[in-house]
């Protein structure tokens, strides 16, 4: 009823970018923006502090139902095999194979 309401009235806001988190652990989501990526593998420190830079965050929650898209399943063995000269043009490679969530 109130989701309704919100809509009908136009007062969403617009949430805020949660707030930068500990290391991930593997099988958790991080997220950017509608993006979420899956950690599948150990993710190194100085990775994880150029992805906060980049505007990714630990998942807010644990059982999130917003619908978004997923990045591909070998996106962050990519990011992490990618040499870091080289790594904001995997990022942008990855961000444009993201797909809606099914």
């Amino acid at each position: 009823m109130k989701d309704l309401l919100r809509n009908l009235f136009s007062i969403r806001q617009k949430r805020k970018a949660a707030p930068v988190g500990p290391l991930p652990q593997v099988g958790a989501f991080i997220i950017r923006g509608q993006v979420k990526m899956a950690v599948n593998q150990p993710l190194p420190r100085e990775l994880w502090d150029w992805l906060v830079l980049s505007g990714w965050r630990n998942l807010p929650v644990k059982t999130d139902r917003r619908k978004g898209q997923l990045v591909p399943e070998g996106a962050l063995k990519e990011l992490i095999e990618a040499d870091p000269l080289e790594r904001n043009r995997a990022h942008s490679r990855i961000l444009e194979q993201a797909r809606d969530e099914e």
